[in-house]
């Protein structure tokens, strides 16, 4: 597993990365400093997942986050930062984040966060999802296979027929919570942009939900992890930005 970790504070990054070889001693790891670093390394590295700090010399907020995914758009980013308003959690699962791990986290919390991220999996503060949910509307849905899946102890990676999906909607699912949207998911899969449209629409109906937002909040509250994030080709990248620029939930 190659992770990359940017963030303007070298003891961070340095505590995260301890954290990291305790779950995946066999990890390899870069480090940035600054978002143009983050950027280099991002477009040049096979790359599984990112960690993100809101808050860096030269890309605060949500520029940072904006770049980077506009620049990998399959490459899944977890955003870090001490800013743990829900508006700013919302706006940056509005901007296709994976999830969100606030830094204030105690230990045991963020070795969570990273395994469920790690896993396949979307963290968000368990403070943030009721409010999260209300706004969204989101707060009265049925439970669903999701919510079945949970309340059976099932802690492990799930696959379709857990969750009562097809194989490729449970691929483009997996695609959708790492980030991409439904134009890049299309090119990423092989099909037709109007194929993942309707794999998309089956998804929400399926999961009683009408957005990306509110999938990712449904399954940071009901803890489904997807399996672990392949590594992207940057290379391959560039042609799903061009294609993903357009695409939308």
């Amino acid at each position: 597993m190659r992770v990359l970790i940017v963030d303007d504070h070298e003891l961070f990054r340095a505590g995260l990365a301890l954290l990291l070889r305790e779950l995946f001693p066999d990890i390899e790891l870069l480090h940035a400093s600054t978002l143009s670093q983050g950027l280099n390394h991002a477009l040049g590295e096979f790359l599984n997942i990112v960690f993100l700090d809101l808050d860096l010399p030269d890309g605060h907020g949500y520029n940072a986050l904006a770049e980077l995914k506009e620049s990998r758009p399959s490459l899944p980013v977890i955003v870090i930062s001490a800013d743990e308003s829900v508006e700013t959690i919302s706006r940056c699962i509005e901007l296709r984040a994976m999830g969100y791990v606030p830094k204030s986290s105690p230990p045991e919390a963020l070795h969570a966060a990273i395994s469920a991220a790690l896993a396949g999996g979307v963290f968000l503060p368990a403070s943030s999802i009721a409010k999260l949910r209300h706004d969204m509307g989101t707060d009265e849905a049925p439970e669903n296979n999701a919510g079945k899946t949970q309340s059976s102890g099932h802690s492990e990676v799930s696959n379709a027929t857990e969750l009562g999906l097809t194989p490729r909607e449970f691929e483009t699912l997996a695609w959708l919570v790492r980030g991409l949207p439904s134009k890049a998911i299309a090119l990423r899969m092989g099909l037709e942009d109007i194929t993942v449209r309707k794999y998309v629409s089956h998804l929400l109906a399926h999961f009683n939900l009408r957005r990306r937002t509110e999938l990712i909040v449904m399954l940071a509250d009901s803890g489904i992890k997807l399996g672990v994030p392949p590594v992207t080709d940057p290379a391959h990248d560039q042609g799903l930005s061009a294609g993903g620029r357009q695409g939308t939930d």
